[in-house]
């Protein structure tokens, strides 16, 4: 529906082809907003938006380069960064290097652009991985430099505390109105399936079992506890706390809904009707044991009634096998 907030207030979406971006941007264009899409397509498909490509500005280039970022900020409303290499605990681990230098060299540029040019609104997407492992849960929004980030996305948890501390350097010294989120783990049907290596937990779950392997082979012990958000609800409540709230202190995206990596598998076995042997590795890093979001303010900023999720878990779940099933059919 449309919002006065969002009627014709121009605003460009970095990143806005990958998985968040293919609800967010339905979402803003929705409620009313003019979209201009940049996406180097180096982790997403220009397909994923086809639903609305005639009604989007969209650019193929990378935000990597400050003047490209320049070019595409110009005349802009509002900046929402989406754009970074997010990938699972496997190969994050593996690459703290390449996530901390990546992702500063995806976010930096945008916003010193989004300065020079005078937008009024800056959106970051940081994440929950700058929490450390031994912060309290349900997690509020601490400090982002207390303790170490999450270990086993240190690069990654790196890079999005020095880019919120940039994004409230430029709120206090340049008057830049800015919202940072802090999205817990988001899934959707929308996901991009990548590899083995770099999905993230809910994605390469449903591939491998809709695939047929047996065993499914799960790092950790299955007793680690994740708080998911579907995607088309990540994007309803971001629209939402942007229209109310633009102070730099972050918000937890998330609802609190944990749930174990045990009872997850459980759950996708049953939606794809399949039984394979589950073997648990806990030579393997699990991450944090228990990994769940404090929603107090996302629900004093939207309201109780709209601080849920519309989607549940079992749900999304569904929606995500019938569209992996259908790719298999298909032999993709």
């Amino acid at each position: 529906m449309p919002s006065p907030f969002w009627i014709g207030t121009r605003v460009l979406v970095g990143g806005g082809c990958g998985f968040l971006g293919t609800y967010l941007v339905p979402e803003l264009l929705a409620r009313g907003a003019t979209v201009r899409v940049v996406d180097n397509l180096q982790h997403a498909d220009r397909p994923s938006l086809d639903a609305v490509a005639d009604r989007i500005d969209f650019i193929k280039a990378d935000l990597r380069e400050a003047s490209v970022c320049r070019e595409v900020a110009a005349g802009q409303d509002l900046v929402i960064n989406l754009a970074a290499m997010a990938y699972g605990v496997g190969y994050s681990t593996a690459h703290h290097g390449q996530m901390l230098t990546q992702n500063l060299l995806s976010g930096l540029p945008i916003l010193e652009a989004a300065r020079e040019h005078g937008v009024s609104r800056f959106v970051l997407l940081s994440s929950s991985c700058v929490y450390s492992d031994d912060a309290v849960t349900p997690t509020p929004e601490l400090d982002a430099f207390e303790g170490s980030p999450e270990q086993a996305n240190a690069g990654y948890g790196w890079a999005k505390r020095i880019l919120e501390l940039a994004a409230r350097y430029y709120a206090s010294e340049h008057g830049m109105r800015v919202t940072i989120f802090r999205p817990f783990n988001l899934y959707g049907a929308n996901y991009r399936w990548a590899s083995d290596d770099t999905a993230h937990v809910i994605p390469s779950l449903v591939r491998r079992i809709v695939r047929g392997d047996d065993p499914v082979v799960v790092w950790g012990s299955g007793a680690q506890v994740r708080d998911f958000l579907h995607g088309r609800d990540a994007a309803r409540l971001m629209a939402a706390v942007i229209e109310r709230y633009s102070e730099p202190e972050p918000v937890n995206l998330g609802l609190g809904e944990g749930i174990t990596v045990r009872e997850l598998v459980e759950l996708i076995c049953g939606a794809a009707k399949a039984r394979p042997r589950i073997e648990y590795d806990t030579t393997k890093p699990e991450g944090k044991p228990r990994k769940a979001a404090a929603s107090t303010r996302l629900r004093q900023i939207v309201g109780a009634d709209q601080a849920r999720s519309e989607v549940s878990l079992r749900e999304g779940i569904r929606e995500m096998v019938e569209v992996e099933l259908r790719a298999h059919a298909a032999g993709r």
